[in-house]
């Protein structure tokens, strides 16, 4: 895997490299991929159904999600585009 250094020049910044995605509605390969690991959860640990897949992913994608996620909902609940029950907004 590549190192993120490797992909990042001295004059990208984090908001360079959002915008980069958002205007070309890419992201890095690095941020799709995602380790997995098995959370136990409770009773035998030799149940595999007693486990649960957790995703460990880049950061900076989880922030990037993050301010869409809250932009999006902010959007649509100031424009009522959506009921508020469905499960991005909030309350």
């Amino acid at each position: 895997m590549v190192e993120l250094a490797d992909e990042i020049s001295e004059s990208d910044t984090v908001a360079d490299l959002f915008n980069k995605s958002l205007i070309t509605g890419e992201v890095p390969p690095d941020w799709k991929l995602a380790n997995v690991t098995p959370i136990f959860k409770k009773g035998k640990k030799s149940s595999v159904s007693n486990y649960r897949p957790v995703s460990l992913t880049v950061n900076l994608c989880k922030v990037i999600e993050s301010i869409l996620r809250d932009n999006m909902t902010e959007h649509v609940q100031r424009h009522s585009v959506i009921k508020s029950s469905h499960w991005f907004c909030k309350k």
